[in-house]
């Protein structure tokens, strides 16, 4: 039986050093943003170290779901999560609605830039949310019950 890339020790050396990369990001931020007079600036560092907090964690989890145990959802944890993305994406369509009408607003070019970058991360964060949630309804995920530790536990 062939073993999945993700158990190679090539693929975790890649998740590593692309994790190695935010984190240096997220270190980079935390030096500048104090440096940053300008609000612009200060705004701009802080979101840019956000979304390298996000990538860190989502590679956290992939790596623990290769090295420690495989990812697995009761039924009700399932159901759950879907609850909290549905949530999410409906509080979503509403800053969205908010957000082009303050877009349509706007006559500046730098809000009007920032609005529309917000808009177009939030469309696409949306479309990756809801695909998720309707590809976790038909995958095959392991429970509680049926799933493995791999590796040595840290």
């Amino acid at each position: 039986m062939k073993r999945p890339a993700e158990k190679s020790d090539e693929f975790l050396d890649l998740m590593v050093d692309w994790q190695a990369i935010e984190a240096d990001m997220v270190g980079y931020a935390d030096k500048e943003i104090p440096k940053a007079k300008n609000p612009l600036i200060n705004a701009m560092l802080k979101a840019l170290k956000a979304e390298a907090e996000k990538h860190c964690t989502i590679q956290q989890i992939i790596v623990d779901m290769v090295k420690r145990e495989a990812v697995h959802l009761a039924p009700e944890e399932l159901a759950a999560l879907s609850g909290h993305i549905n949530r999410f994406l409906a509080n979503e369509e509403k800053v969205l609605s908010l957000a082009e009408a303050a877009f349509e607003k706007s006559e500046v070019f730098m809000p009007r830039y920032l609005l529309s970058y917000l808009i177009s991360e939030t469309k696409k964060e949306n479309e990756l949310l809801k695909q998720f949630d309707d590809e976790l309804k038909t995958a095959h995920i392991a429970t509680s019950v049926t799933s493995k530790i791999y590796g040595k536990p840290e």
